[in-house]
């Protein structure tokens, strides 16, 4: 009883649970009906019950697999978001944001799916490090005992559809069939860009964001984390739609 009153009491003051309450009490004596809709919404998309569901919608169709069960292929290709730097009076640092996609292609390599890892250059116009997220993964994956040899960089890169045309033009003519690793929610998405560049697409999805925890008090509370889960899967959803709408 002591661990959930220990995680309650901080939601509870929390400046978003405190606004909605505020602002709830208000919109409710002052009997303001749109205002109180909208609060009750916010509310409800706040809760970690609401962020896994959105996320559960994103991410069926995919579980996750052991390499040995992956059919081979003629490359393993990695998206970028794994690994970001940050600035500091000793240079630049490498730190990891989210390692399941590099080590999914670790994986597979190790268990032979293919001749070739490809890391795609990642590089957003506010990264300010020297490297591109591929040129550093292909130094980690060297030292996770990868020769180098088998290693490829695409060109700098900023979204998905610029990582398909790079390692397009990365690789020989005879190299149709790729194993894409990506997070799963991404998966639908990342893996129609690639097959519009006439990639036959075997998906190994990594980094699944909703899980089987059971359901506790703490799922119907708002918070920073709920609501921050439920707007990147409403992000992820308006991605699918654009492309959906360009086809």
């Amino acid at each position: 009883m002591s661990i959930y009153l220990h995680k309650i009491l901080p939601l509870l003051i929390s400046p978003l649970f405190l606004f909605i309450t505020l602002v709830l009490i208000y919109s409710i004596r002052l009997r303001l009906k749109i205002l109180l809709f909208s609060t009750v919404l916010l509310s409800i998309l706040s809760t970690p019950i609401a962020a896994f569901w959105f996320w559960e919608k994103l991410e069926s169709g995919y579980s996750l697999q052991l390499p040995k069960n992956i059919i081979n292929s003629d490359a393993i290709v990695v998206l970028s978001g794994s690994a970001s730097s940050i600035s500091t009076k000793d240079g630049h640092i490498y730190q990891w944001a989210d390692p399941d996609r590099f080590f999914g292609g670790i994986a597979l390599f190790k268990a032979g799916k293919a001749p070739t890892l490809i890391f795609t250059g990642g590089k957003l116009p506010w990264d300010s490090g020297p490297l591109t997220e591929g040129e550093y993964l292909r130094g980690e994956a060297i030292l996770q005992g990868v020769p180098e040899e088998n290693i490829l960089v695409t060109r700098s890169v900023q979204n998905t559809e610029q990582e398909a045309n790079a390692v397009k033009a990365l690789v020989p003519e005879e190299t149709t069939h790729i194993t894409l690793v990506t997070s799963a929610f991404h998966m639908p998405r990342a893996s129609k860009i690639f097959e519009s560049q006439a990639f036959k697409v075997t998906p190994y999805a990594v980094d699944f964001k909703a899980n089987s925890r059971r359901l506790t008090i703490l799922s119907f509370i708002p918070s920073t984390s709920g609501i921050n889960g439920t707007f990147s899967a409403l992000r992820e959803f308006l991605g699918r739609l654009y492309y959906r709408i360009r086809e």
